[in-house]
Protein backbone atom coordinates (compact mmCIF):
# COMPACT_ATOMS: atom_id res chain seq x y z
CA UNK A 1 0.00 0.00 0.00
CA UNK A 2 1.70 3.51 -0.88
CA UNK A 3 2.16 5.82 1.53
CA UNK A 4 -0.20 8.95 1.47
CA UNK A 5 1.87 12.00 0.72
CA UNK A 6 1.61 15.03 2.74
CA UNK A 7 1.71 18.11 0.59
CA UNK A 8 2.50 21.01 1.61
CA UNK A 9 1.26 24.47 0.24
CA UNK A 10 3.29 26.96 -1.61
CA UNK A 11 2.69 29.79 -0.23
CA UNK A 12 3.61 28.09 3.50
CA UNK A 13 7.38 27.39 2.08
CA UNK A 14 9.80 29.47 3.32
CA UNK A 15 8.27 30.84 5.94
CA UNK A 16 10.67 29.35 8.67
CA UNK A 17 13.58 30.93 6.10
CA UNK A 18 12.04 34.19 6.23
CA UNK A 19 10.93 34.18 9.83
CA UNK A 20 14.74 33.66 10.42
CA UNK A 21 16.01 35.99 8.56
CA UNK A 22 13.37 38.88 9.92
CA UNK A 23 14.66 37.87 13.61
CA UNK A 24 18.26 38.54 12.66
CA UNK A 25 17.90 41.78 11.54
CA UNK A 26 15.69 42.67 14.70
CA UNK A 27 18.80 41.33 16.20
CA UNK A 28 21.24 43.22 14.39
CA UNK A 29 19.35 46.35 14.78
CA UNK A 30 18.87 45.73 18.69
CA UNK A 31 22.36 45.25 18.48
CA UNK A 32 23.54 48.27 16.65
CA UNK A 33 21.14 50.21 18.94
CA UNK A 34 22.69 49.06 22.11
CA UNK A 35 26.08 49.93 20.72
CA UNK A 36 24.69 53.47 20.37
CA UNK A 37 23.35 53.44 23.33
CA UNK A 38 26.99 52.31 24.69
CA UNK A 39 28.66 55.06 23.34
CA UNK A 40 26.26 57.71 24.21
CA UNK A 41 26.94 56.49 27.90
CA UNK A 42 30.33 56.43 27.32
CA UNK A 43 29.97 60.45 25.98
CA UNK A 44 27.56 60.96 28.95
CA UNK A 45 29.96 59.37 31.14
CA UNK A 46 33.14 61.87 29.60
CA UNK A 47 31.05 64.60 29.84
CA UNK A 48 30.55 63.94 33.36
CA UNK A 49 33.94 63.70 34.31
CA UNK A 50 34.23 67.54 32.64
CA UNK A 51 31.74 68.73 34.56
CA UNK A 52 32.93 67.15 37.94
CA UNK A 53 36.63 69.12 37.04
CA UNK A 54 35.12 72.14 35.95
CA UNK A 55 32.86 72.65 38.94
CA UNK A 56 36.30 71.76 41.39
CA UNK A 57 37.32 74.71 43.18
CA UNK A 58 34.19 77.32 42.41
CA UNK A 59 31.71 78.07 44.85
CA UNK A 60 29.51 75.50 45.83
CA UNK A 61 26.47 77.53 44.36
CA UNK A 62 27.87 78.52 41.66
CA UNK A 63 28.94 74.72 41.06
CA UNK A 64 25.90 73.72 41.49
CA UNK A 65 24.47 76.39 38.65
CA UNK A 66 27.51 75.57 36.29
CA UNK A 67 26.41 71.75 36.96
CA UNK A 68 22.80 72.53 36.20
CA UNK A 69 23.60 74.11 33.22
CA UNK A 70 25.57 71.28 32.01
CA UNK A 71 23.33 68.45 32.86
CA UNK A 72 20.47 70.40 31.19
CA UNK A 73 22.58 70.89 27.89
CA UNK A 74 23.89 66.77 28.25
CA UNK A 75 20.38 66.25 29.04
CA UNK A 76 19.12 67.61 25.95
CA UNK A 77 22.15 66.46 24.39
CA UNK A 78 20.73 63.28 25.32
CA UNK A 79 17.19 63.73 24.33
CA UNK A 80 18.39 64.82 20.76
CA UNK A 81 20.26 61.52 20.44
CA UNK A 82 17.61 59.58 21.55
CA UNK A 83 14.87 60.95 19.26
CA UNK A 84 15.80 59.03 16.04
CA UNK A 85 15.78 55.68 18.39
CA UNK A 86 12.08 55.93 19.11
CA UNK A 87 10.59 55.11 15.93
CA UNK A 88 13.68 52.60 15.02
CA UNK A 89 12.78 50.99 18.60
CA UNK A 90 8.99 51.37 18.03
CA UNK A 91 9.50 49.43 14.53
CA UNK A 92 11.78 46.57 16.40
CA UNK A 93 8.70 46.11 19.04
CA UNK A 94 6.38 46.18 15.98
CA UNK A 95 8.39 43.28 14.21
CA UNK A 96 8.61 41.88 17.73
CA UNK A 97 4.85 41.31 18.09
CA UNK A 98 4.50 40.44 14.22
CA UNK A 99 7.10 37.16 15.12
CA UNK A 100 5.35 36.57 17.94
CA UNK A 101 2.13 36.42 16.23
CA UNK A 102 3.85 34.45 13.45
CA UNK A 103 5.36 31.69 16.65
CA UNK A 104 1.51 31.35 17.49
CA UNK A 105 0.66 31.04 14.24
CA UNK A 106 3.37 28.03 13.26
CA UNK A 107 2.65 26.59 16.44
CA UNK A 108 -1.37 25.68 15.69
CA UNK A 109 -0.06 24.48 12.54
CA UNK A 110 2.37 22.65 14.29
CA UNK A 111 -0.22 20.71 16.52
CA UNK A 112 -2.44 20.66 13.54
CA UNK A 113 0.29 17.95 11.91
CA UNK A 114 0.56 16.32 15.21
CA UNK A 115 -2.97 15.78 15.62
CA UNK A 116 -3.10 14.36 11.60
CA UNK A 117 0.53 12.09 12.09
CA UNK A 118 -1.66 10.36 15.08
CA UNK A 119 -4.47 9.46 12.75
CA UNK A 120 -1.80 8.54 10.15
CA UNK A 121 -0.11 6.22 12.76
CA UNK A 122 -3.62 4.87 13.98
CA UNK A 123 -4.91 4.55 10.31
CA UNK A 124 -1.22 2.69 9.96
CA UNK A 125 -2.00 0.40 12.67
CA UNK A 126 -5.32 -0.97 11.81
CA UNK A 127 -3.91 -2.18 8.19
CA UNK A 128 -1.09 -3.26 9.98
CA UNK A 129 -3.40 -5.69 12.26
CA UNK A 130 -5.56 -6.40 8.40
CA UNK A 131 -2.16 -7.27 6.59
CA UNK A 132 -1.19 -9.55 9.70
CA UNK A 133 -4.90 -11.26 9.40
CA UNK A 134 -3.96 -11.64 5.50
CA UNK A 135 -0.77 -13.38 6.41
CA UNK A 136 -1.82 -15.33 8.32
CA UNK A 137 -4.97 -16.71 6.32
CA UNK A 138 -2.36 -17.31 3.55
CA UNK A 139 0.02 -19.34 5.88
CA UNK A 140 -3.22 -21.55 6.48
CA UNK A 141 -4.51 -22.16 3.28
CA UNK A 142 -0.92 -23.03 2.08
CA UNK A 143 -0.52 -25.63 4.59
CA UNK A 144 -4.15 -26.53 3.48
CA UNK A 145 -2.41 -26.84 -0.46
CA UNK A 146 0.50 -28.81 0.85
CA UNK A 147 -1.70 -31.57 2.42
CA UNK A 148 -4.11 -31.26 -0.85
CA UNK A 149 -1.42 -32.14 -2.94
CA UNK A 150 -0.15 -34.89 -0.91
CA UNK A 151 -3.88 -36.41 -1.06
CA UNK A 152 -3.69 -35.58 -4.65
CA UNK A 153 -0.13 -37.50 -5.00
CA UNK A 154 -1.29 -40.41 -3.17
CA UNK A 155 -4.85 -40.90 -4.92
CA UNK A 156 -2.76 -40.66 -8.37
CA UNK A 157 -0.96 -43.43 -6.90
CA UNK A 158 -3.74 -45.59 -6.17
CA UNK A 159 -5.24 -44.66 -9.21
CA UNK A 160 -2.20 -45.84 -11.15
CA UNK A 161 -2.45 -49.40 -8.90
CA UNK A 162 -6.23 -49.54 -10.14
CA UNK A 163 -5.40 -48.98 -13.99
CA UNK A 164 -2.97 -51.43 -13.68
CA UNK A 165 -5.20 -53.93 -11.87
CA UNK A 166 -7.87 -53.00 -14.31
CA UNK A 167 -5.37 -54.01 -17.37
CA UNK A 168 -4.06 -56.95 -15.89
CA UNK A 169 -7.74 -58.06 -15.08
CA UNK A 170 -9.03 -57.25 -18.74
CA UNK A 171 -5.96 -59.08 -19.46
CA UNK A 172 -6.95 -62.36 -17.22
CA UNK A 173 -10.68 -62.01 -18.85
CA UNK A 174 -9.48 -62.15 -22.67
CA UNK A 175 -7.09 -65.18 -21.69
CA UNK A 176 -10.36 -66.73 -19.92
CA UNK A 177 -12.82 -65.53 -22.66
CA UNK A 178 -10.30 -67.15 -25.27
CA UNK A 179 -10.24 -70.66 -23.11
CA UNK A 180 -14.36 -71.10 -23.31
CA UNK A 181 -15.90 -73.13 -25.57
CA UNK A 182 -17.21 -70.27 -27.59
CA UNK A 183 -13.83 -68.76 -27.60
CA UNK A 184 -15.28 -66.27 -30.24
CA UNK A 185 -14.66 -63.50 -27.47
CA UNK A 186 -11.13 -62.86 -27.57
CA UNK A 187 -9.79 -59.45 -28.19
CA UNK A 188 -5.67 -60.32 -28.60
CA UNK A 189 -5.21 -59.34 -25.17
CA UNK A 190 -4.15 -62.40 -24.19
CA UNK A 191 -0.36 -63.18 -24.36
Amino acid sequence: MKAKRVRVRRDERGQGAVMLVAVTLVLAVAVALLLRTATLASEIDGKASSIAKTGRGINSATDAILQLAQTNDLGTSILETSKPLVPTLSKVVDVAKSIDGLAVSINGTAVDVNGTAKGIQGTAAGILTTAQSINNGVETINRNVDVLTGLAKAVKGDTNTIVGQGQLAHKTGACIDSGLPAGSGADGHCK
